[in-house]
């Protein structure tokens, strides 16, 4: 089992990519930028929730590099005591880059219509991945430019329900190193052409 380790490869290849999603909304247009930093794998992993490995303090960087690395051992994280509070979304985590890839359900994101959540973001995306619906919150950082908060499969709540729905009009894939890009998926220009900026 390397479900720890997988996880974090493959949000490593995902610090080399950038999403932009062209979204529309009743005649209004918004550009998504989405990029992944080190910084906020720790969330996005739900490290926050296990208390009892001490390898686990520290700058998100720091331990993520470790854990890149095999200096932190994923036994001591899969035998915490609060590891199950993290382990679905352990499961689903390392298929990430697959589900933005293929994701065409985006929801603007109104905190107040989930009161019972602390999740402050700006968009949802819903996906479903194995007959489980899978979330992806996302914030706005600086510009036009994103991250991912918060990652994980429905369990008893559909966090998009009450959700305003935006038609995603366009969406590419960057690879940063490489300086290529992909286009995703493309709705037809006509549709596009009624939405302005």
């Amino acid at each position: 089992m390397a479900e720890i380790y997988d996880c974090v490869k493959a949000l490593k290849n995902l610090l080399n990519v950038q999403y932009e999603f062209l979204l529309g909304h009743k005649g209004n247009l918004v550009v998504i930028q989405l990029q992944f930093h080190k910084l906020h794998f720790y969330h996005i992993m739900g490290f926050q929730y296990i208390k009892d490995v001490r390898q686990l303090n520290g700058k998100s960087e720091i331990v993520f590099d470790k854990l890149y690395n095999h200096e932190i051992k994923e036994e001591i994280i899969l035998a915490s005591k609060q590891y199950s509070k993290i382990s679905s979304r352990i499961k689903y985590l390392c298929f990430l880059e697959k589900i933005l890839d293929d994701n065409k359900t985006v929801f603007k994101y109104n905190k107040e219509n989930n009161s019972f959540s602390l999740i402050q973001a700006d968009f949802l995306l819903k996906n479903e991945l194995e007959e489980k619906n899978i979330f992806v919150f996302l914030s706005k950082d600086s510009g036009n430019t994103y991250f991912c908060r918060s990652f994980f499969p429905e369990t008893h709540t559909d966090y998009s329900k009450g959700q305003t729905n935006w038609s995603l009009l366009s969406k590419k894939k960057i690879f940063k190193r490489e300086k290529t890009e992909t286009l995703l998926f493309v709705k037809e220009s006509n549709s596009i052409k009624s939405y302005k900026k």
